[in-house]
C-alpha cells in the first residue's frame, strides 16, 4: 500500500463522514453508554493545576473508568465548543444537551462509549489500529485521510516496529517508538505531520523553529495525546465503576454534565495548587508550541503572549471562561491569574454545592514528599470507594513521572520569575488563594 494512498485526493474532506465509517468499524460500545453510568466523578481544577497527573494516579486502578484523554474533542465534534455553541465561553447546560438534535446525541454517546475505559497490557492489533487511526483522524482534522487505509497503514507499522523490538504478539511495549514510526509513515507519503505537537519526551520531539497551530480547525488541543493499550469498558464496568472525567472547562459546564449523564451520582474532586505555581505553569504554557485551544475572530494583543509569539496570535489557550473578551489586551500574568480565579470560584459556587459529594485535595501533598503523596492517594482512593493496593499503591509510592509538562520539574519553579508572578497573586486572586488555604507564600511548592 502506498502511504500517499492514506490521503483521499480529489474530492472535499468529510470529518464527519470519516468518523461515522470509524464508528461502524470500532464497536462494540455500551449502547446507551451515557444513561447507564452510575457514578461520575469530576476532577475540578484549574488549567496547569495537576488534574493530569492526579487522573494518571487513578489509571492504576483497575476500578475506576477514564477517558482516553479529556472530553472536550467529543464536544467540538457535537457542536458544543466554542463558538459553535454560542455561550460565548466553556460554559455549557443543561439546555445545550437537550437542543442537539437526536442523531448528534447519540453519535456523542457511542464516541464516549467508544472511548471509555482502562489501560491494559495486551491488545487486540485491529482495534488498536482502529483507535489509533480515529485519533490521528481528529489530530489531524483537515487531512481527509481514509479510515480503512489508515488502519491498514496502523497495522502495518505496528508490525515492523513490533518484529523490530522483538515484542510478542498483542504487546506495544514502547507506545512513544510506534507513534513516532507511524507519524514517519505519515510524513514519507507527504503529510505534514509534526512529532513536535504530541506529548513526548523532550529528546524524541524533535527540534526547530518554534510552531503556530498545527492548522486552522483544531478537534484535539496539542500536544496530542499517544493512543495507549486500553480495554473499553462493557456493560458491568460501566454499572459497577466511576468514571472519571478531568477537563478544567467542566467546572463551567456542571449543569451539562448532570444531564448527559442523567442517573449518574456526581462527585467532585476539587483540586487546588497555589496560584504562583498555576499561574506560572500557564504562563509557561501559553508560550510553549501548543495548548491552542480556541481560534478568536480578532487577534489578541496579550503582552507577554502576543508579542512572544505572534503566529499564534487569534489562538486562545487552555479553558475559556466567562468573561475572557476583558483580558484580550491584558498581560499575560494577569490572563493567567484570572483562569485560575474564575475557574476556581466556579468551583466553590456552581460546581462543589449541587454535588452529592465533594472532596477538596492540594496537588502540594502529591509532590512535597514520598509520605504525603501516599497519604493523599491513600485518602482519595477511600473517598472513591477503591482498594489502595496493587499498582494504585506502588505508583503513590513510586511517584508519577511530568504528564504535558513544559519545563522540567523543580520545586517552586515560579520563584525564578517570583516579581513577574506575584504581580498576578493580588486583589482576588489573593483573597480566594486564603480562602482556599493558602496563606503565606513559604510553603508554596
Amino acid at each position: 500500500m502506498a502511504v500517499g494512498a492514506v490521503v483521499r485526493r480529489g474530492f472535499a474532506g468529510d470529518l464527519a463522514g470519516r468518523l461515522a465509517e470509524l464508528r461502524a468499524l470500532r464497536g462494540p460500545a455500551v449502547d446507551g453508554f451515557t444513561g447507564r453510568v452510575r457514578d461520575l466523578v469530576v476532577i475540578a481544577s484549574s488549567s496547569r493545576g495537576g488534574s493530569s497527573m492526579v487522573t494518571e494516579l487513578l489509571r492504576h486502578s483497575p476500578r475506576v473508568l477514564h477517558l482516553r484523554a479529556e472530553i472536550n474533542p467529543f464536544l467540538r465534534l457535537a457542536g458544543l465548543g466554542h463558538p459553535d455553541s454560542a455561550t460565548g465561553s466553556d460554559r455549557l447546560g443543561a439546555e445545550h444537551l437537550h437542543a442537539l438534535a437526536p442523531h448528534v446525541r447519540q453519535e456523542l454517546d457511542r464516541e464516549l462509549a467508544l472511548d471509555a475505559g482502562t489501560p491494559c497490557d495486551a491488545v487486540d492489533d485491529e482495534q488498536y489500529a482502529l483507535d489509533v487511526a480515529w485519533r490521528i483522524t481528529v489530530q489531524w482534522p483537515d487531512f481527509d485521510l481514509d479510515p480503512r487505509l489508515l488502519t491498514r497503514l496502523a497495522l502495518r507499522v505496528l508490525g515492523e516496529v513490533r518484529a523490530a523490538r522483538g515484542w510478542r504478539a498483542g504487546e506495544v511495549r514502547d507506545v512513544v517508538a510506534f507513534h513516532l514510526a507511524l507519524l514517519e509513515a505519515l510524513r514519507a507519503g507527504g503529510l505534514p505531520v509534526d512529532a513536535r505537537y504530541y506529548d513526548l519526551p523532550a529528546a524524541r520531539r524533535g527540534s526547530g523553529e518554534p510552531l503556530g497551530a498545527p492548522g486552522d480547525t483544531l478537534v484535539e488541543e496539542p500536544p496530542f495525546v499517544l493512543t495507549q493499550p486500553w480495554r473499553r469498558a462493557d456493560e458491568h464496568d460501566v454499572a459497577h465503576k466511576s468514571l472519571v472525567v478531568k477537563t478544567p472547562s467542566n467546572a463551567y459546564r456542571i449543569g451539562f454534565l448532570r444531564a448527559l449523564f442523567p442517573h449518574a451520582r456526581l462527585r467532585v474532586v476539587h483540586l487546588t495548587r497555589n496560584p504562583a505555581a498555576a499561574i506560572n505553569g500557564l504562563y509557561d504554557g501559553w508560550r510553549h508550541d501548543g495548548f491552542h485551544a480556541h481560534r478568536v475572530a480578532e487577534p489578541l494583543r496579550i503582552s507577554g503572549y502576543a508579542d512572544h509569539r505572534p503566529q499564534d496570535r487569534l489562538w486562545w489557550k487552555f479553558d475559556l471562561p466567562p468573561g475572557w473578551r476583558e483580558y484580550t489586551d491584558a498581560p499575560l500574568t494577569r490572563v493567567c491569574g484570572f483562569q485560575w480565579h474564575r475557574c476556581h470560584q466556579a468551583v466553590l459556587d456552581e460546581v462543589a454545592p449541587v454535588a452529592a459529594d465533594t472532596v477538596r485535595i492540594r496537588f502540594e501533598d502529591l509532590i512535597r514528599s514520598r509520605r504525603s503523596r501516599v497519604d493523599c492517594a491513600r485518602h482519595l482512593a477511600e473517598w472513591l470507594g477503591v482498594p489502595f493496593d496493587g499498582a494504585l499503591r506502588r505508583a503513590a509510592q513510586e511517584g508519577i513521572g511530568p504528564v504535558v509538562a513544559t519545563a522540567a520539574p523543580a520545586p517552586a519553579r515560579w520563584r525564578a520569575r517570583a516579581g513577574l508572578i506575584l504581580r498576578a497573586v493580588r486583589g482576588p486572586v489573593r483573597d480566594l488563594a486564603e480562602r482556599l488555604g493558602y496563606d503565606a507564600e513559604d510553603g508554596w511548592i
